[in-house]
């Protein structure tokens, strides 16, 4: 039975998506804010984030999870 709680989007829609919240990719990869492209966004233990690893942005406080298995254990947790 597929998971109604798990969206997948391509390149195009992942792009949409950090440019609603004011965000895009450096040179490198990382996702920064569009207005201080210097600023990488951090995920919740603090490490630089990839466009190639971003999974997801949790609802509140801007909060951005990698998509390997540690990251999605601990947003998991969280929505508990």
């Amino acid at each position: 039975m597929p998971n109604d709680n798990i969206i997948t989007f391509d390149k195009v829609a992942r792009d949409r998506i950090l440019g609603a919240f004011g965000l895009t990719t450096d040179a490198e990869g990382y996702i920064v804010e569009k207005e201080n492209p210097k600023q990488r966004v951090l995920s919740p233990d603090g490490e630089e984030i990839s466009a190639e690893d971003f999974a997801g942005v949790k609802k509140g406080s801007l909060l951005f999870f990698r998509s390997d298995l540690p990251s999605l254990i601990e947003l998991a947790d969280r929505l508990k």
